[in-house]
């Protein structure tokens, strides 16, 4: 049995022992969330940017490198981007008005919208209209590290495009009333080629993203005119999903 002294002797010892261990716990409890929000393996950050002006305003020190990287996910662009074997279809799901101060009277010019362009296979296609990066090579350039962008899969580059407001908002059929009968709304959404959705036309911080959600898939061609099963239901279910 030990003496009193030398329980005296034990007992600091234990307890700054204790102590350490509790400051561990409290570290090690502390950092998790910063392990499933910060390193998650299994999500991503990206930033998405409407043009090119839009990714040099936010890296002002690597202007030329985001010329690269908006080349790049515009060349991907006609590998990537959903096809459709109609153009009302492909319109009734991405046509819309760009300038918002456009249309007076009701009327808007050829350059006030978006609409679908014609590829040279005889499918229709929405426009290239921006491009997302993650968020870490973004991160990468205050350092740096300019990673060539056609080394980038497509997880980590890829083109945007902008679907209506009207799209998101319907649960129906389409295929009746005029073609043009989407360019009124002024509200647009961004979306990636294999319908996952990104957020509206105002979005400008980073958006978090599960990896799989990331992963572009081949162009998927669309045919008939309805939406119901179509990418503008993948959208709808996607957007549904992001705000729950």
């Amino acid at each position: 049995m030990a003496t009193q002294d030398e329980a005296n002797a034990i007992l600091p010892t234990r307890t700054r022992r204790q102590k350490r261990s509790q400051t561990a716990t409290l570290v090690l409890m502390g950092a998790t969330p910063f392990v499933v929000l910060g390193l998650d393996p299994l999500h991503s950050e990206v930033r998405v940017f409407r043009d090119l002006q839009a990714c040099q305003t936010a890296l002002p020190g690597a202007q030329d490198y985001c010329e690269t990287l908006n080349a790049e996910a515009a060349n991907r662009h006609p590998s990537l981007a959903p096809k459709y074997t109609s153009r009302h279809q492909c319109e009734s799901d991405f046509a819309h008005v760009t300038v918002n101060n456009s249309c007076e009277n009701g009327w808007c010019g050829i350059d006030d919208l978006s609409i679908c362009e014609r590829t040279a296979d005889g499918y229709y296609r929405p426009p290239f209209s921006g491009f997302l990066v993650d968020q870490s090579i973004l991160d990468g350039t205050y350092e740096g590290s300019k990673p060539a962008p056609e080394t980038l899969d497509d997880r980590q580059l890829q083109p945007v495009y902008s679907i209506s407001d009207e799209t998101l908002s319907s649960s129906g059929d389409e295929g009746q009333g005029s073609t043009y009968r989407s360019h009124t709304p002024f509200l647009w959404h961004y979306v990636m080629a294999n319908g996952q959705y990104l957020g509206n036309q105002n979005l400008r911080d980073p958006v978090t993203r599960t990896k799989s959600q990331l992963a572009a898939s081949t162009s998927r061609t669309f045919t008939g005119t309805s939406q119901r099963g179509g990418f503008g239901s993948t959208a709808r279910q996607t957007m549904q999903a992001a705000r729950s």
